[in-house]
């Protein structure tokens, strides 16, 4: 068929039907086929709908011992196998969504990987667990470091850390006259414990940590206790764990515009 011309060679052992359009789903295959490996990274970011553009080569992963040449548009990388992460996609082999996030959260900036984190908890892509069970099993693994910063956001000691970020934001831009944990009381009954709040002005600033996306028993207290503060003539700015790392700058310029309203 070859010598006829009917198909023609795109990589070792993998041949197109001559005429048809080499289209990107065509692309996935013939990577896949000609490495024997499952799409990973972010080629598989990308499919489950992780990340917007597709990454100018096809990411693939193969067995640590195997050892292939390299082929233009094709990059390869080596893991043991771990056949419990593995998953179809459009009829393509591919890591798991799970896994999928892990490994993409791993190859992020903190603010970028803040994101994608918290998108993929309210989503139930991800929880605390995954990352505790990819850190114990594979140690050494690249981007684990990564992951350990994401893990101590989802963590239950999330809430506090977020409040310290605030409290130094708001240090370091010298803005003064708050108070951290404020008990607000209304006729001799505590209303709430307000996470950061200017008492004087009667604005309170409260942080959406990731915990809330996985109770709907704390998102409906906290959507209550907004409308009390509101109520009682107060000011509620939220921000969330994204906003305190990746847009410090906006965090300060609400707060300041409250101020100087």
């Amino acid at each position: 068929m070859i010598e006829s011309g009917s198909i023609e060679p795109i990589r070792p052992g993998v041949y197109l039907v001559r005429g048809a359009p080499f289209t990107y789903e065509a692309r996935l295959w013939s990577a896949v086929l000609a490495t024997g490996g499952i799409l990973g990274f972010a080629t598989a970011a990308h499919l489950w709908g992780m990340a917007g553009e597709a990454p100018d080569d096809v990411h693939v992963i193969i067995p640590r011992e195997l050892h292939l040449q390299r082929q233009v548009g094709i990059r390869t990388h080596r893991h043991a196998p771990q056949p419990q992460t593995h998953d179809r996609r459009h009829g393509l082999p591919i890591t798991s969504r799970t896994a999928t996030v892990l490994d993409h959260l791993g190859r992020l900036r903190l603010g970028d990987a803040c994101s994608v984190a918290d998108r993929a908890v309210q989503r139930g892509w991800l929880c605390a667990t995954d990352i505790d069970r990819r850190l114990r099993q594979q140690p050494g693994r690249t981007g684990n470091i990564r992951l350990r910063e994401v893990a101590a956001l989802i963590s239950d000691r999330a809430a506090a850390k977020s409040e310290r970020v605030l409290h130094g934001l708001l240090r370091r831009a010298s803005i003064g006259g708050w108070t951290a944990n404020y008990d607000l009381w209304h006729d001799g009954e505590l209303i709430c414990v307000i996470d950061v709040a200017f008492p004087n002005l009667r604005i309170a600033i409260e942080i959406d940590g990731w915990a809330f996306h996985h109770s709907p028993d704390r998102f409906q207290r906290d959507r209550t206790r907004q409308n009390e503060l509101v109520t009682l003539g107060w000011t509620v700015l939220r921000f969330t764990w994204a906003d305190l790392i990746e847009r410090p700058g906006y965090v300060l310029a609400m707060i300041r515009g409250q101020l100087a309203a």
